[in-house]
């Protein structure tokens, strides 16, 4: 049977440390990875196969809702806090189950379980895929949605990024490899280690060269060109 794969995501190292003993008595699961916040939850994401993961609200910076709200594909999200006053939103985003802190064993089996049972109804997870057309970014203490086909294109900002779109430059904190892996590889493509560009915004390609308005001309890396080449059907 294969193992289920757990992210634990918490602040607070005691809450971790309990969610990952229960996981260890619980056949064929195990922790890969355990964050305390969301950026290394977004890069334990990219670099793992995580098929459960026990997700805190109360987190600085970027809450648990606004991380979950930011997924273009989540795995199973089992919510844990010690405020009950969540539990609705916590339904709303469709997460298997919400436990309150101290979590007893009893309680946290309960939740395994509806995990179990969502597992063996699909054990290829084809029921997480979300063909979504947007994502989220923090911007100004607030989540800003960004919508795919309003992206101009990408460019890295040393472990930041810039998305630019028709007349907005938003600086991302998030390097240009998140961001490779969180946008659908057939809407974008990575032209040069700068760069990431939607398809369907390219006008035209002049030798390494490529131009997304009159006034837009991004360069393409050599090793980048042939995969750009084959993403846009151009023999």
């Amino acid at each position: 049977m294969k193992p289920v794969h757990v992210l634990i995501v918490d602040d607070e190292p005691l809450a971790r440390e309990i969610i990952a003993t229960h996981v260890s008595k619980i056949p064929n699961w195990e922790v890969v990875a355990n964050c305390i916040n969301a950026e290394e939850a977004y890069e334990a994401l990219l670099n793992n196969t995580i098929d459960v993961l026990f997700l805190d609200i109360q987190m600085p910076i970027i809450t648990g809702v606004e991380f979950l709200q930011s997924l273009l594909n989540p795995p199973f999200v089992i919510f844990t806090t010690a405020y009950s006053e969540y539990a609705l939103k916590g339904y709303e985003l469709n997460v298997i189950d919400y436990l309150l802190k101290p979590i007893s064993f009893g309680r946290f089996t309960q939740a395994v379980e509806k995990v179990n049972k969502k597992l063996a109804l699909d054990t290829t997870n084809t029921n997480k895929e979300k063909e979504l057309t947007y994502f989220f970014v923090k911007q100004d203490g607030k989540l800003l949605k960004v919508i795919f086909s309003d992206i101009l294109y990408i460019k890295a900002e040393q472990e930041y990024s810039f998305v630019f779109t028709d007349n907005k430059r938003l600086l991302v904190s998030m390097h240009l490899k998140m961001l490779e892996n969180i946008l659908p590889s057939e809407q974008f493509t990575r032209i040069h280690r700068s760069y990431i560009i939607p398809h369907q915004k390219v006008n035209a390609i002049h030798g390494n060269t490529l131009q997304i308005k009159e006034d837009i001309k991004l360069p393409i890396g050599n090793t980048y060109k042939d995969n750009l080449l084959t993403k846009l059907k151009i023999k």
